[in-house]
């Protein structure tokens, strides 16, 4: 994880891993066939911490998974992973990111805002998917340029996230 963290997906290699750990690449190898499966453990690690609690109320549990995503970024590999995906050098280690760790995700945080659809929070005509790549791409972009996620910051992105996509009272 600290491989992960520090320096990227490419660096989560047996040999880096059994360096670092001093546990021998015999060892590692008993338990994953290569790189690959050593990352992938690394990668399913992550995605199964810090998921979201679903509540009643679509808007708060939006407020929890944009904490969520800050916390990935910084206090968790979500450096390592933001590195993998952007540096883009190996494609099978992009779309290994992509299947383990960020579809997931994705696909939680869009099944919570169609529950919001169908709970008459959000509207039935919202893109719920762009929404949830907005609000991924707003901590993304955050984090990039200035690591900076204060509460005020975090209100805001939901408050835009709610005037766009709340029921409307006509």
């Amino acid at each position: 994880m600290e491989l992960l963290r520090a320096h990227g997906p490419a660096a989560v290699t047996v040999e880096a891993v059994a360096a670092a750990s001093g546990v021998a690449r015999t060892t590692i190898y008993r338990r994953h066939r290569d790189s690959d499966a050593v990352l992938e453990s690394a990668l399913k690690e992550i995605a199964a911490s810090n998921l979201l609690q679903p509540s009643d109320d679509v808007w708060a549990d939006m407020r929890q998974a944009v904490q969520l995503l800050i916390t990935t970024f910084q206090e968790n590999q979500g450096v390592g992973v933001f590195l993998g995906l952007i540096t883009g050098g190996d494609p099978d280690l992009v779309e290994l990111i992509r299947e383990k760790l960020l579809r997931p995700r994705m696909e939680l945080g869009i099944a919570r805002m169609r529950a919001g659809v169908a709970a008459g929070q959000i509207r039935a005509d919202a893109d719920v998917e762009t929404a949830a790549d907005l609000v991924l791409g707003a901590v993304a972009a955050r984090f990039a340029h200035s690591g900076n996620f204060d509460e005020e910051w975090i209100d805001s992105i939901v408050a835009l996230m709610r005037q766009a996509l709340e029921v409307r009272e006509d």
